[in-house]
């Protein structure tokens, strides 16, 4: 977008002002200019407008609208409030609602008496705070404390947290597709027996979780996941700019998952790619298109497009004390995780894991059986980062494929050979302290995708 010149910020004040004055002689009564901050040439879009409104709207559920004006220009948008209120309360009010608020900070809420008179901060002993810090605004910008990249980023963190707060009231799709995706972690869980993972059965190589707390941080995160599906249903630009808002809201139910589980981290990896799945679906639904997998893979492919090259191919110039586990694998093998996974459409789940789970269920195997059916043959596909996280790449693709090929030669959970073996794998799993957490998050999103086939046929 061009740059706005001086000129137009002049013409847009001056017309703003006689737009007050006419609405103001017209009611007699109170009037309030809502205007935003917004620092750069981009002054006007629909999150812009979204956001303006709110605050009409929060004024007017405290007070009586007795005339409303709205004007969208590319100067940004405009609201005008005749209220039926006393002025000085409303200023109050206006205060409150600027500082109470993440992105309050954004609003511009002018309040005008019913004699034209403008009611300032002052008036009250306050004043209006920094985009990025709690001094005097007016002191920072008189002495450039701030860059306009430091200032355009903290405008960008509260708009994402506006828009992040927009998503708490679901509609009902974004809500069946979360249930969807809860049902996706419980079965995944209750899967039985889970080779080194938590089940029914037992708590797998883990010491400080068991079934219980993956049922709590699922309960946990169901909200979080609806709120994925009704950002990706409000969304109006491209899908990669919708990804910066789920990195917030993942950021909020991730803190949702540990405090239901007191700190232990049982499902951050799931949160992620199954976050996206749902955004994925509910951008799909939203188009008007049939929910199948690979329409909603692509479109969760499309979202992380160029995050592999922006988070990971940096890393060579970070010290080796500052680096992840994950990129410390990237640096050493290659190995993209979960990032590179959904960057390419999931071919895990895509190639493998929907594939078998339908093999298994037509076979006649009941849903625990055909998904640890579906399990072992994600261990043989998915280069599992939990498991070479705490041992080594070649225990992932040597040993544990050794073992998993074993199992499935005897026929897995179609022969009762292959179950006895099954249940020795599980053991000695545990013994080596072996958790195949990367596979058993393919397995949940390869379980929400078939779910989704059953949504798509209820819809026709």
């Amino acid at each position: 977008m061009e740059q706005l010149t001086l000129e137009e910020v002049l013409a847009a004040k001056e017309a703003r002002q006689e737009r007050q004055q006419a609405l103001r002689l017209r009611t007699a009564l109170p009037l309030v200019s809502i205007t935003l901050n917004i620092p750069g040439p981009i002054k006007d879009s629909e999150v812009l407008r979204s956001l303006c409104r709110a605050a009409a709207d929060a004024l007017g559920a405290l007070f009586t609208v007795a005339a409303e004006e709205r004007t969208y220009a590319t100067t940004g948008p405009e609201i005008l409030l005749a209220l039926d209120a006393v002025a000085a309360e409303i200023k109050a009010a206006a205060v409150e609602l600027e500082e109470s608020r993440s992105y309050g900070r954004l609003w511009d809420i002018d309040v005008f008496t019913a004699d034209g008179e403008l009611l300032s901060r002052q008036q009250q002993g306050r004043h209006r705070s920094c985009l990025l810090c709690a001094a005097d605004a007016r002191l920072c910008m008189r002495e450039r404390r701030h860059s306009a990249a430091e200032l355009a980023s903290a405008v960008q963190q509260k708009l994402l947290s506006f828009q992040a707060e927009q998503t708490r009231r679901v509609r009902p799709a974004a809500e069946k597709l979360a249930v969807l995706a809860v049902e996706a972690m419980l079965y995944e869980v209750a899967a039985t027996p889970a080779p080194g993972l938590v089940d029914r059965a037992n708590s797998g190589a883990h010491q400080d979780m068991d079934i219980f707390t993956f049922l709590s941080s699922s309960a946990a995160l169901s909200h979080t996941l609806g709120r994925c599906a009704e950002a990706a249903f409000r969304h109006k630009g491209t899908l990669e700019e919708l990804l910066p808002l789920l990195r917030v809201l993942g950021l909020e139910g991730e803190r949702s998952m540990l405090a239901a589980t007191r700190g232990v981290n049982t499902q951050k990896g799931l949160l992620f790619s199954l976050g996206l799945a749902v955004a994925a679906a509910a951008w799909v639904l939203h188009k008007g298109e049939p929910l199948h997998a690979e329409a909603v893979l692509t479109a969760a492919a499309e979202m992380v497009q160029g995050i592999v090259e922006a988070e990971l191919k940096s890393l060579a110039r970070k010290k080796p004390e500052e680096l992840t586990a994950g990129e410390r694998l990237y640096l050493e093998y290659g190995v993209q995780g979960i990032r590179g996974e959904v960057a390419a459409a999931l071919p895990a789940v895509r190639l493998c894991g929907l594939p078998k789970l339908r093999e298994a269920l037509a076979a006649g195997l009941s849903v625990n059986d055909a998904l640890v059916q579906t399990l072992l043959e994600l261990f043989m596909t998915v280069d599992d980062t939990t498991v070479m996280n705490r041992h080594d790449v070649e225990t992932m693709r040597g040993w544990v494929r050794q073992q998993t090929t074993a199992v499935l030669a005897s026929g897995g959970m179609l022969a009762a050979d292959g179950q006895q073996r099954l249940a020795k794998m599980d053991a000695l799993f545990i013994a080596r302290n072996i958790s195949p957490g990367g596979a058993a998050d393919m397995l949940a999103v390869t379980w929400f995708l078939h779910r989704l086939e059953d949504w798509r046929y209820e819809q026709e």
